[in-house]
């Protein structure tokens, strides 16, 4: 039997999960993702990640889910995130995600077939390429359904978050999940190394400093620095001396452990570097960004965000 409770092998996947399994960022994602409706009656000190997943094989190949059992109105409920990193939305989401909330309520009948169901809520978490999200997230949009049927099988379309369309400046008023949703959104940016600055400031200011707070910018450094374009390392540790000092000790680790392993990405870094210089002239000749992009390699996205950075 397939091992179901496996997430997809990606850096974005790993990143989200253990963020979100620091309870502070699984918190803040709640208050501000859920229906203000279920985050009022939500019991937070409640939440616990559950190690279940009910993805079937399709699903699996797209999406990874984190499970949490909660008390909602002081009664036991389940909140379910599903995270889409797949480069090619799926227009049958609803569908899917319909198929993953009955397999919930049919484990649930299962282990307590005389007794009330507990209710189910998911939320799709999106980060892919392709953005604003091309599809509907309305179910009925499924359907070739000139009768309207389907219009209330599902009340309304099931909740969804493109991380590309928040506002930065809103999202650095949430502090935990808010850092979390900036990573994502930015972190295939062709320099990613003001960012990372940036974001290690931003934590220096958090409330709260304590373990969870360095273990999360560990967990933060290494998704950055192990899957982002960082183009000076070195400068970011020079950088890294005028943070506060467990957050720049933190960097220091972390930085001393990817440098042992930056011979082995040095030959691809220098290759990116490469890339991103051709576009640059390429683009100061007038050239168009659809051909710099097939030309370099380098996403249409990228190759725009050069040309705006030099207009």
């Amino acid at each position: 039997m397939a091992d179901t409770s496996k997430p997809p092998h990606n850096p974005h996947d790993r990143f989200f999960r253990s963020a979100m399994e620091n309870h502070a960022v699984a918190e803040e994602f709640m208050q501000h993702y859920l229906p203000k409706k279920i985050s009022a009656a939500l019991d937070l000190g409640s939440l616990k990640l559950e190690h279940d997943s009910h993805l079937d094989s399709a699903l699996r190949e797209t999406v990874s889910d984190l499970v949490y059992r909660c008390q909602l109105a002081g009664q036991p409920a389940y909140l379910a995130v599903l995270v889409e990193h797949h480069s090619s939305p799926d227009p049958h989401m609803p569908v899917r995600i319909g198929h993953y909330l009955f397999g919930m309520l049919t484990k649930q009948l299962k282990q307590r077939p005389k007794e009330p169901l507990a209710p189910v809520h998911a939320l799709v978490f999106y980060h892919g390429r392709q953005t604003p999200y091309p599809y509907s997230m309305d179910l009925a949009d499924c359907f070739e359904d000139p009768l309207g049927l389907m219009e209330t099988l599902f009340q309304g379309p099931i909740p969804l978050v493109d991380v590309n369309q928040l506002d930065d400046e809103a999202l650095k008023q949430q502090q935990w999940i808010g850092l979390v949703a900036r990573v994502l959104k930015h972190i295939r940016e062709p320099h990613i190394d003001p960012y990372l600055m940036e974001w290690l400031r931003d934590c220096a200011s958090f409330d709260e400093h304590s373990r969870q707070q360095l273990d999360f910018i560990a967990t933060l450094l290494n998704y950055v620095v192990g899957t982002g374009n960082v183009i000076d390392l070195d400068q970011l540790i020079e950088e890294s001396h005028r943070l506060p000092q467990p957050i720049g000790d933190t960097f220091m680790t972390i930085a001393t452990q990817l440098e042992a392993r930056g011979e082995a990405r040095g030959e691809a870094k220098g290759k990116i570097e490469g890339k991103i210089e051709t576009a640059r002239n390429l683009l100061q000749e007038g050239a168009d960004p659809q051909f710099v992009a097939k030309v370099t390699g380098l996403s249409i996205d990228d190759v725009k965000r050069l040309q705006n950075h030099a207009e």
